[in-house]
């Protein structure tokens, strides 16, 4: 009983530590004081100066634009990249897999550097092209991670099964393969959304002259001086965050029970 309490009581610490800071900072989006001074008063003022900030809506809208291309991207790389590994070769398979998931290993700012600097030498300006490119190259490894997971604990004989019958190739990525693994595609085109959404080092050197993306614009807002609004616009993402999580948690355990009755 004495373990258990203490277990519990630890667990609770740990989750206060973790989620404290950002539980103060969405319900201080909603106090009406500039300065987050005390005692707390109600108000939505600061959710309204949000929407008539051009500047932060602007940002907001191009870094979604940014993480959707690349979330997309990394979807369609990732897939075919795991699906095209052959089977038994465990080398090549060790040798992409390295290659692949190398940017994990790299800090952000020795990347974005490095990209910057390619573009230098080889003569090449900054534009939004270069940009989502460098986003991919950071988001593509949290793809192939997840649908690479999914893949290897799919049954191989469901697609064997489907070329004895004389299925080709496409149809039986697009009626087997494609439903089996579709709960990790969403979920790692969610991970590589976020990853993307939330950069900041790899947008800093790569965003073209003109541009920001909502991080950048954060930063630049903090630098010269906090405004609720960062409050208020940090809580309306992390309330879309944790809705697109209960959705794919949703959708996953949906796609299981799915599984499961046709094995049935």
């Amino acid at each position: 009983m004495k373990k258990r309490i203490f277990g519990w009581t630890y667990a609770l610490l740990i989750f206060t530590f973790l989620y404290m800071p950002i539980i103060v900072m969405a319900v201080m989006s909603f106090n009406k004081s500039r300065y987050n001074a005390l005692p707390f008063t109600f108000s939505t003022e600061w959710y309204l100066e949000l929407f008539n900030n051009t500047k932060l809506i602007n940002a907001a809208i191009n870094s979604v634009y940014i993480a959707f291309i690349t979330a997309v991207l990394c979807v369609i790389l990732g897939t075919a990249l795991v699906l095209e590994i052959p089977e038994g070769k465990k080398k090549i398979k060790n040798t992409v897999n390295s290659i692949v998931l190398m940017p994990l290993t790299i800090p952000w700012l020795i990347m974005g550097l490095s990209l910057l600097l390619f573009l230098m030498k080889v003569g090449l300006s900054k534009n939004l092209f270069i940009l989502i490119i460098g986003h991919v190259i950071i988001s593509l490894p949290y793809a192939v991670l997840v649908i690479g997971a999914r893949v290897s604990d799919m049954d191989k004989a469901i697609e064997e099964a489907s070329y004895s019958l004389g299925a080709n190739e496409w149809t039986t990525f697009r009626r087997i393969i494609l439903p089996a693994i579709f709960p990790a595609v969403i979920a790692g085109g969610f991970l590589s959304f976020m990853i993307s959404f939330d950069n900041f080092v790899i947008s800093y050197f790569l965003i073209p002259t003109g541009n920001s993306t909502l991080p950048i614009e954060i930063y630049s807002s903090i630098k010269f001086g906090f405004t609720p609004e960062i409050n208020a616009v940090a809580t309306i993402i992390l309330a879309v965050s944790l809705i697109i999580i209960i959705l794919i948690a949703l959708l996953m355990q949906s796609s299981l029970k799915n599984i499961f009755r046709r094995g049935a």
